[in-house]
């Protein structure tokens, strides 16, 4: 069985502005003016990349600057600059070059997937789904679980 490696490369140079969703490894070496979602492989911004916004995945590699949050499911490496929080679960590493301005968070895995509040009047909540018949409803954390299905189908 043969696999594939799937990458996205935004190279640099180029400016890409909007949300970027990829259900596979991205490496950023130009400018991204939003967040960007990698659901499976290596979220990679590279020396010289800069995202304006937050980036999420499983693996996360930061070489180049981040302005926004950062989301780590699994593991996280920083030997660049990141101007935000950063929430990760599983292993991280700082670099002799990591700059941090923000709060360090060590999260359960679900709270790692950012929240994507619905405006309903003036105040903003989480949209949760529905509970299945016959099960009992339970508060749960902030966690856009299903719009991050719904967007990856």
């Amino acid at each position: 069985m043969k696999t594939e490696l799937s990458i996205t490369l935004i190279s640099p140079g180029c400016t890409i502005t909007g949300d970027m969703i990829v259900d596979h490894g991205v490496s950023c070496f130009g400018l991204l003016n939003g967040g960007i979602v990698s659901t499976q492989g290596l979220l990679h911004v590279g020396a010289g990349g800069l995202v304006k916004g937050t980036a999420q995945g499983d693996h996360v590699r930061i070489d180049g600057r981040v302005d926004g949050n950062v989301h780590a499911r699994a593991s996280l490496e920083i030997n660049g600059q990141v101007t935000g929080d950063i929430l990760y679960c599983g292993t991280i590493r700082l670099g002799p070059h990591a700059t941090l301005n923000g709060a360090l968070k060590r999260v359960p895995r679900m709270l790692t997937i950012e929240a994507e509040p619905v405006s309903t009047g003036s105040e903003q909540v989480a949209e949760v789904a529905a509970p299945a018949q016959g099960s009992v409803a339970t508060e749960r954390p902030e966690s856009n679980v299903t719009e991050f299905a719904r967007a990856k189908a």
